[in-house]
């Protein structure tokens, strides 16, 4: 069958899941810090406890916010938005907060994308720092209006493109590494939204065009096809019927998904017939 399979979709997937994974595990690392009274002023620690920290690229078009730090380390260079959690926080939180308090930036929580978990040894000069990056995209004509605040010296919108061709490298700790990785991430979202606008005339990715039949809920699941190389994603009807037709395939819930949801979806393909 010809579905437009997204070539990018597995590696996206499984970045996912290892991130979310992640996370959970920082967060309860966290949690047992914090009750075990290992925590500290985490601008000063100097022991060999783990600090965590929550950093944004935050887009606004082809424009990236990024900030002029205003201490040490790194003090003067430009950097993600971003700082160490608080106790009782989550990253996702703490990573709204600090966009806001470094550039007056107002995001929901829930609006942030996961990008990924940093934690070499050596991204941080202050010794041991775990960062969970985060991504929101606002559209080209949003009027906001950054302005520097908490330990940001300045703020500054700067082209993504002349990021990445030439300046990456010079962003403060590994930033670049992350800026570079939620660009690619964002590139694989605006490709899922263009074939869906493309092939599914307002129904699911996974609808196959041969089949007129309406969406059963909301997209919910990703199929992979065997090679693991390419995979869509679609409501729980229309992949299920995607996952019959395609040898080997393997389906995965969505993080927003009901529970359940990648189950009831390998159940339903059982007892489908695939498209001749």
């Amino acid at each position: 069958m010809n579905w437009p399979l997204n070539p990018t979709r597995e590696a996206a997937i499984q970045a996912s899941h290892a991130a979310h994974s992640a996370v959970t595990n920082a967060e309860q690392e966290v949690d047992r810090a914090q009750g075990s009274g290992q925590g500290g002023d985490p601008m000063t620690e100097t022991t060999k406890t783990t600090e965590y920290t929550a950093d944004v690229m935050c887009t606004r078009g082809t424009d990236v916010l990024l900030i002029v730090r205003g201490d040490a380390p790194y003090e003067g260079q430009l950097a993600l938005p971003g700082g160490f959690i608080n106790s009782g926080e989550t990253f996702k939180s703490a990573a709204a907060r600090e966009l806001q308090e470094e550039t007056g930036v107002v995001v929901d929580p829930d609006a942030l994308v996961l990008v990924g978990v940093y934690d070499r040894p050596d991204r941080d000069p202050r010794g041991r720092v775990v960062t969970v990056a985060y991504r929101v995209d606002l559209p080209s004509d949003t009027n906001v209006v950054a302005t520097a605040g908490d330990d940001a010296a300045a703020v500054q919108w700067v082209p993504l493109d002349a990021l990445l061709t030439t300046d990456a490298d010079s962003l403060a700790f590994d930033h670049g590494e992350i800026l570079y990785a939620a660009w690619r991430q964002q590139l694989a979202a605006g490709y899922a939204r263009q074939v869906e606008i493309e092939t599914s005339g307002g129904r699911c990715p996974a609808a196959h065009p041969s089949d007129p039949s309406d969406c059963a809920g909301p997209v919910a699941v990703t199929v992979v096809n065997s090679s693991g190389t390419a995979g869509l994603d679609g409501c729980e009807h229309h992949a299920a019927r995607m996952l019959a037709s395609l040898p080997g395939a393997r389906v995965y819930a969505l993080p927003d998904a009901s529970e359940g949801a990648a189950g009831r979806t390998f159940k339903a393909a059982s007892g489908m017939p695939p498209y001749a």
